[in-house]
């Protein structure tokens, strides 16, 4: 009887399949980042409403207003002061975009109030409060 001797062959990896899902993860990803729209404000913890509603419009300025006071246009730092300055200038050639101003649920009422007056001041009328889907806490 006659025996074959056993050849063991190290077990290979195929790199082509690898390198395929590799390229298709990234694809997916890249469409993924493609596809979402950027909010424009820095992050608060919004109040909760029940009846609010997402904006669809393309030209907003965001005015974020943090619990401590500070204050953000389009995630860029500004004073009080500076606020009606610094939407004249995120407003641009755009005729009248839509201001969503993002307060934090524990900034000062004054401070908000502020804030919306500055808007004003700086001649834009179209003003939205962003909010958290669902009631109160």
């Amino acid at each position: 009887m006659l025996v074959k001797p056993v050849i063991s062959k190290r077990p290979r990896v195929e790199m082509v399949p690898l390198i395929d899902m590799f390229f298709l993860l990234l694809i997916f990803f890249i469409f993924g980042v493609f596809s979402m729209k950027m909010q424009e404000g820095i992050i608060v913890d919004l109040p909760r409403a029940a009846t609010g509603v997402a904006s669809k419009e393309d030209e907003t300025i965001t005015v974020s207003v943090t619990a401590d006071g500070g204050l953000a246009v389009n995630r860029q730092p500004v004073t009080l002061d500076a606020l009606p300055a610094a939407l004249e200038a995120q407003r641009g050639e755009r005729r009248e975009p839509l201001v969503i101003i993002n307060a934090d649920r524990l900034a000062s009422h004054g401070t908000v109030i502020a804030v919306l007056d500055a808007v004003r001041q700086a001649g834009l009328q179209r003003v939205s409060f962003q909010t958290t889907p669902g009631g109160t806490p």
